[in-house]
């Protein structure tokens, strides 16, 4: 069976990660995971879910590339969660809110993280108008 994850390393330290998607028909909503392990550590992942809503020609919007706009840094840019910058980005902040690759913490809140980027995310929120 083929690898299904990718390398990154970040401070010399080499980490695998899958990105998963999953509709839910009866909401009309979509569920990016991003799963991450530092390497040799499969049993303590961090688990970063992006639940938005669906987008009925491209699906799941962070996966596919959506214009968003960074308050942060006063632009806008095409946010894919495919790219390794974000990625690296995300992992970061998962290690800032605690996960140090050894031990286990709970799925956290993928539109929180892009927040905290400084991204409005108020396009992407199930239930929410922009």
């Amino acid at each position: 069976m083929k690898n299904k994850f990718r390398k990154i390393t970040i401070c010399n330290l080499i980490y695998l990660y899958n990105i998963t998607n999953q509709f839910q028909p009866e909401n009309s909503t979509n569920t990016l995971t991003l799963k991450v392990f530092l390497s040799g550590h499969k049993k303590t992942p961090l688990i970063i879910e992006f639940m938005t809503i669906d987008d009925c020609i491209r699906g799941q919007l962070l996966n596919s590339g959506i214009n968003m706009k960074n308050t942060k840094t006063d632009t806008t840019e095409i946010v894919n969660i495919n790219k390794p910058k974000y990625i690296r980005e995300l992992i970061l902040l998962g290690i800032k809110n605690g996960w140090t690759g050894f031990n286990k913490i709970d799925n956290q809140n993928g539109l929180s993280f892009l927040e905290e980027l400084g991204f409005m995310t108020t396009d992407l929120s199930p239930g929410k108008s922009s």
